[in-house]
């Protein structure tokens, strides 16, 4: 029975084979069950059934628990392996899609260039002469401001010589006017005058005759 004791201690600490390093990581995450110790049976206990059954029991059991790991650690590297060649396999759909737009669009932008640079090139042309038309467009305008400028001030000059000599002329009739006016009114005063002297000599003699008369019939009476 001791041998049976040693074999069943064995079988108790004895591990799973280390899987590579890629999977060090996955056996660190797998939950394990607590692992019973080793039982050391003594050479006293090991004609005890019990224990015989308890050592049976648990050395199924961790090679349940190395079996279960086991296939965890390969289920689980199995879909690590599918996920990166499914992610392989997109990034190449992904790249290949890419390279096919990106391919489109330099067609595309090759064909509209052909298309859209003559017309460009001839936008560009027309916005030059236009340029060039209201360029020489507003240099005629400037000329014919600054001739009308100019004429404003001949004008300006023409009026202001024409008002001055109307000035003048207006000045020359009122003096002549006048000049005429006073020689009316003297003329006419003077006619006046000699009325009023005659009026009053003939006055002054009709007085003088009355007078005379009068001095002429006291002497006769």
């Amino acid at each position: 029975m001791p041998p049976k004791g040693k074999k069943a201690t064995s079988k108790t600490s004895k591990r799973p084979q280390d899987s590579p390093d890629s999977d060090d990581e996955l056996k660190r995450s797998v939950p394990k069950k607590p692992e019973t110790p080793g039982l050391e049976i003594s050479e006293e206990d090991s004609a005890s059934s019990d224990q015989d059954e308890q050592q049976a029991s648990t050395v199924c059991l961790s090679l349940e628990d190395s079996e279960l790991t086991k296939s965890y650690l390969a289920k689980r590297k199995q879909f690590r392996k599918g996920v990166k060649t499914s992610m392989n396999v997109l990034n190449r759909k992904l790249l290949y899609i890419y390279k096919t737009q990106q391919k489109e669009r330099r067609m595309l932008h090759s064909k509209y260039s052909q298309m859209f640079v003559p017309l460009f090139q001839q936008w560009e042309k027309d916005v030059m002469k236009v340029e060039q038309e209201e360029e020489s467009f507003v240099n005629a305008y400037e000329q014919h401001v600054e001739s009308l400028k100019k004429s404003a001030m001949a004008q300006k000059a023409t009026i202001d010589e024409a008002k001055k000599i109307s000035d003048q002329f207006l000045q020359v009739y009122l003096e002549d006017n006048h000049l005429r006016l006073d020689a009316v009114e003297q003329c006419t005063m003077e006619e006046e005058m000699e009325n009023l002297k005659m009026k009053l000599t003939t006055e002054n003699q009709h007085q003088n005759v009355m007078a005379m008369e009068t001095c002429l019939f006291s002497l006769l009476s």
